[in-house]
């Protein structure tokens, strides 16, 4: 569907990503996300990146992780469900889970939830 559907005029295709990842955004921000998908992405790195991410396990790596880790992740994530990222958090030691209040995948700068993310990444980066 990917190599069909990416580049067509019509944005059904590329919707079905930016409903996902954007579900609380308007339809305004949809179109623009959709429109720089197709320009910035092409057909073979969507088709790649749809394979690999299906495949992406962490089980194993996670467990070794030995920096501090912050992981922020909105709470009713349509994308990600909020449990691979407690999954997540469980497997890294001494990790920092954060759930924000957004069902955004990719937040929005008018949300709430992004001056949370924004004082969290400040306050884990500040010494």
């Amino acid at each position: 569907m990917a190599r069909v559907g990416w580049r067509r005029d019509d944005e059904s295709f590329r919707q079905v990503f930016a409903s996902q990842l954007l579900p609380d955004g308007t339809a305004e921000l949809w179109h623009a996300f959709n429109d720089l998908q197709r320009a910035t992405t092409s057909v073979d790195n969507v088709v790649r990146f749809l394979d690999v991410f299906a495949r992406i396990d962490v089980l194993d790596v996670a467990k070794k992780v030995r920096c501090p880790t912050l992981i922020l992740h909105s709470r009713g994530d349509v994308r990600v469900p909020e449990a691979q990222a407690r999954e997540l958090a469980a497997l890294i030691p001494n990790s920092r889970l954060v759930m924000l209040d957004s069902r955004n995948h990719i937040l929005i700068e008018s949300q709430a939830a992004w001056t949370v993310f924004l004082a969290e990444v400040d306050r884990f980066l500040t010494p």
